[in-house]
């Protein structure tokens, strides 16, 4: 009889953000022994959305009692997790905050769990053909499609005024402001309403086919760096340090009581959001206009290599 392929399992942690960074280490993990199995129990339907169809998981499925139930071996251990502790990686990368004890990207910092060093910090969602063909086509009437999120669900810290961006639609004319993201969000006047319109998959979808995206430090501004997506980024209570990606530009002002994310947390600001505030319409602006060109030339470029080849 052969060698048993070992397993390593792991379980999802967190927002959608917390577990589109930990996509490099999973492919770290799986370079580094691609024998053994990677089972992932994942939180529920958004962490499932981005670990879909990702090649370096062997078997994703969910942490719910009736899925462990099938799994008999896994479901013990589960419940005696104090005993088995060798069995279940917690991919939970902020037991202490990162800005505490770390000054570097908290994909790296994921890596740390296993003391992996990431030669590529890329992250990775792997959409289907039939994925990306809806996209394209719903974003086709478009000359200049912008993808949107003002949003997120992790601080109220991390919002700017909606004032600011309807000025900011208001400013830019020629380009096609397309707001993603959930019914409860506020809306942006002058956007193209497609809050609740997208699933998280269509919405990962329409990010790689856009122009640019604009928002705040969220799920689908990590989303961006999966597919190169040349995008601006507002930092306020949270740091680019750990949560930027270097496809975006990152606007952070980097004032004396930030980053303060961990020990706000989910409560109001007490200092009036002066890092929120401080950032202006006009920077977000020319930020957006740098990146929509930018992206424009290299895909003049890749056309004219493409011809080149022909």
């Amino acid at each position: 009889m052969g060698k048993k392929k070992s397993e390593l399992v792991l379980v999802s942690w967190g927002g959608i953000g917390d577990a589109i960074v930990c996509t490099p280490t999973l492919r770290a993990l799986k370079k580094q022994d691609p024998q053994r199995k990677i089972t992932l129990y994942h939180l529920g339907p958004k962490h499932y959305s981005v670990f879909k169809h990702n090649p370096y998981i062997d078997s994703l499925r969910s942490l719910k009692t009736a899925t462990l139930l099938k799994h008999p071996a896994h479901f013990y251990k589960y419940l005696h997790k104090r005993k088995h502790r060798e069995t279940y990686n917690y991919l939970f990368f902020q037991p202490v905050a990162p800005t505490h004890i770390y000054q570097k990207s908290v994909k790296n910092i994921v890596a740390d769990i296993f003391d992996l060093k990431l030669a590529d910090d890329k992250v990775e969602i792997f959409l289907t053909e039939e994925e990306e063909k809806s996209a394209k086509e719903r974003l086709s009437p478009f000359k200049t499609p912008v993808i949107m999120h003002v949003h997120s669900r992790s601080s109220q810290n991390h919002h700017w005024e909606l004032e600011k961006w309807n000025t900011l639609v208001e400013s830019l004319p020629e380009y096609n402001f397309i707001q993603v993201g959930n019914t409860d969000e506020q809306k942006v006047e002058g956007a193209i309403d497609w809050r609740g319109k997208s699933t998280l998959r269509e919405a990962f979808a329409l990010l790689k086919y856009a122009s640019s995206f604009v928002g705040v430090d969220s799920s689908l501004s990590h989303a961006t760096n999966a597919f190169g997506t040349k995008g601006v980024v507002l930092f306020g209570d949270s740091s680019p340090v750990f949560w930027g990606h270097d496809n975006n530009l990152n606007i952070y002002k980097e004032v004396s009581c930030s980053p303060c994310f961990y020990y706000l947390f989910k409560n109001k600001c007490i200092y009036n959001h002066e890092c929120m505030d401080s950032i202006s319409v006009e920077e977000v602006k020319q930020a957006l206009i740098k990146q929509v060109e930018s992206r424009d030339q290299s895909e003049i470029k890749t056309v004219h290599l493409d011809y080149a080849k022909s």
